[in-house]
């Protein structure tokens, strides 16, 4: 519990310090590579899809007749919503979901994904959450007996995830570089330019099911972590990355943005056959990929873009790799506001 509480307070501590900065900072951009909508209202609207993947491997067993690679993962709804964004402040609603078309051989999933945010001076703070349910297992054929095109995958009834995450990222080039002119239509990128990224983020995630996560017919493989049905994780990191932004004719750009680094993670997991939980102390890595493509006019603009965030939550002789994937479309308006909307 100590151990816990001394994370939590660093993780504050960080939270207000970069947020101090950000607020305390000013620069001067150069206005021949980047235009601001100041006094602008930016609406947009969404259509995104988002997929959880788990990615469970073991040590424990080196029998290599057996697989017992594990690859858990829920495909959420098509969601749509609205975009509010402004030259600092952004927000992200959800109207609605579209059911996925049914499947005889996969469970319905569902998901939340939500996250609000701070675009100032190319200092991004992002905080947001993601839950799913309804995971099935892409390596069913390793198990369950007769696999063909028509069996059922193997499903995880009762397992949900849940992350609640706080990103900081800081694009050092401010002169010529805008973010918020790729992602999210708050600016206008006149010229090519790059910018080396540093970034911190802090998370809390969580798996639980009412049963064991391992299939019975590989716990024995899994040893000691075959019974496991509750893993909790508590990490800070601190990476380093570098983005560029391609523009063609002030009106056409793409970006690609790629970020990673190691952090230091509590644990806390259980099991169904036992009272007591275990913790521990480990290192991991995470990396990021995010791209966009798409055209930005004076008054309105497009935007395809996608997120790629990969997380290591390593374990003595077992691996856990959570990935999660966002492909999301944007067709957005800037409008002319008078005074403050948020």
């Amino acid at each position: 519990m100590a151990l816990r509480n001394v994370i939590l307070k660093i993780l504050f501590f960080t939270i207000f310090l970069f947020n101090f900065n950000a607020a305390s900072a000013q620069y001067y951009f150069d206005s021949t590579y980047i235009k601001k909508y100041y006094n602008n209202a930016v609406w947009s609207l969404y259509q995104n899809y988002n997929n959880h993947s788990l990615y469970i491997s073991q040590s424990f067993n080196k029998d290599t007749t057996v697989n017992s690679l594990l690859n858990p993962i829920a495909e959420s709804l098509t969601d749509v919503g609205f975009i509010y964004s402004n030259e600092k402040r952004f927000f992200v609603i959800n109207l609605y979901s579209v059911p996925n078309q049914p499947s005889k051989r996969k469970p319905q999933p569902k998901a939340i994904n939500f996250i609000i945010g701070i675009n100032d001076n190319n200092k991004l703070s992002e905080l947001g959450v993601n839950w799913f349910t309804g995971y099935y297992e892409k390596n069913s054929a390793n198990f369950v007996p007769n696999f063909n095109d028509s069996t059922p995958y193997y499903s995880y009834d009762k397992l949900k995830t849940t992350n609640v995450f706080y990103n900081y990222i800081n694009f050092t080039n401010k002169r010529k570089f805008s973010y918020g002119a790729a992602y999210r239509g708050s600016a206008l990128q006149k010229k090519s330019a790059t910018s080396f990224v540093y970034y911190a983020s802090a998370n809390y995630n969580r798996m639980h099911s009412d049963s064991a996560f391992i299939p019975k017919e590989m716990r024995n493989s899994y040893d000691k972590f075959g019974q496991m049905n509750r893993l909790n994780n508590a990490y800070l990191l601190v990476g380093v990355g570098y983005s560029a932004t391609l523009v063609i004719k002030k009106v056409f750009f793409t970006n690609l943005t790629l970020m990673g680094g190691p952090g230091l993670q509590y644990q806390n997991y259980s099991s169904v056959n036992s009272t007591k939980s275990i913790s521990a102390v480990n290192t991991l890595l995470q990396g990021d990929i995010r791209y966009s493509i798409g055209l930005n006019f004076k008054h309105f603009y497009i935007i395809s873009s996608s997120l790629i965030s990969l997380k290591s939550y390593n374990m003595s002789k077992m691996g856990v790799t959570s990935g999660h994937l966002m492909n999301q479309f944007t067709l957005g308006l800037r409008l002319n506001r008078k005074g403050k909307i948020f």
